[in-house]
């Protein structure tokens, strides 16, 4: 699939987004401006929350959006991935495209939102005089890691949902409790130790989302041994993913 086509569908996923409403594409810098509010003003000065160890005011309002904004492109990837073959299922009958190549315009079009996001996030640290830290050099490398992850978790789900149109659904409720799974509203020390490694095992996640963490609070890095682990992990994923779509290509088109 040419690179000009999945651009193509990564701007019509944007705008059909925002379709009907007045201020269309408008929304998609209006959204993360009011979560950068609630969690600065509401969580930081009115709720007056704190992160633990952390004296800064304004701690654990930086550590939920650090979190939170690539939690979004992760969990927004994987369902809208899960039911790519469904939802494009009218092109696909008329034109011949690459069925494990389809989901590349999702992953572009909420890597564009997750940017503005950040965009906005990086000038409100600034305005609030957070210094930044070397480490979100090896911010695009972890956003890779997940977006990879997702991708080919996506993949796998997108042809099980054309067989099984509850996929999607089952997609969706397992990103809600995996959010609960993973440290953007809690954080580790509230976990008894063993209990966290266990879960930083088993849950991917976690450890991408701590090294987001790391990289806008205090004086940790990321942990690389399990960004590795991860790194790993997301690419086997995709490419047995990938080899599964290939598989039985021939029969979603048919069953499509």
């Amino acid at each position: 699939m040419s690179p000009m086509l999945l651009w193509s569908f990564a701007r019509q996923e944007l705008v059909d987004r925002y379709a009907g409403s007045a201020l269309g594409f408008a929304w998609a810098f209006l959204h993360p401006l009011v979560m950068l509010f609630i969690f600065v003003v509401i969580f930081g000065q009115i709720m007056a929350a704190r992160l633990p160890g952390v004296n800064d005011a304004y701690g654990y309002s930086v550590y939920l959006i650090a979190g939170m904004l690539p939690w979004l492109a992760f969990s927004n990837t994987l369902t809208r991935a899960a039911s790519v073959f469904v939802d494009k299922k009218g092109i696909l009958s008329k034109i011949a495209l690459s069925l494990p190549s389809l989901p590349i315009f999702i992953v572009l079009a909420e890597s564009l939102s997750f940017l503005i996001g950040l965009s906005f996030f990086l000038f409100v640290l600034l305005l609030l005089g957070v210094p930044f830290k070397p480490t979100l050099l090896v911010l695009p490398w972890v956003f890779l890691i997940q977006q990879v992850l997702a991708l080919g978790l996506g993949l796998f789900a997108a042809v099980l949902n054309v067989f099984l149109r509850d996929t999607r659904e089952f997609v969706t409720i397992l990103t809600q409790l995996w959010f609960w799974l993973t440290p953007i509203v809690w954080v580790p020390t509230v976990v008894p130790e063993k209990l966290y490694k266990i879960l930083g095992i088993i849950n991917p996640m976690a450890p991408i989302t701590t090294s987001y963490h790391a990289m806008f609070i205090g004086e940790t890095q990321p942990d690389y041994a399990q960004l590795s682990w991860v790194a790993v992990l997301a690419f086997a994923i995709f490419g047995l993913s990938y080899l599964f779509v290939k598989t039985l290509e021939k029969d979603v088109r048919d069953f499509l």
